[in-house]
């Protein structure tokens, strides 16, 4: 159904529409979650061991990214 890449991409956006409304320190944790909940829900895997791991993978992708953008914020500030 989705490339494991546009759902990084969705939930990186998801966490940055949330940072107005959540603290910074909390994004990481909510693109985790639902980086889990796309690895089961929308990613195609052969069993729930493997969406979840689909998950955590796409989660973490997801907060790297962000933190990176982050980093290069500051930078340019």
């Amino acid at each position: 159904m989705f490339e494991p890449a546009v759902v990084v991409a969705v939930l990186i956006a998801i966490g940055q529409f949330a940072k107005l409304y959540i603290d910074s320190k909390y994004i990481p944790l909510i693109t985790l979650v639902l980086g889990l909940v796309a690895g089961v829900a929308y990613i195609p895997a052969e069993t729930i061991q493997v969406g979840i791991l689909n998950g955590v993978i796409v989660g973490l992708s997801a907060n790297g990214l962000f933190d990176v953008t982050k980093t290069l914020h500051r930078k340019i500030e």
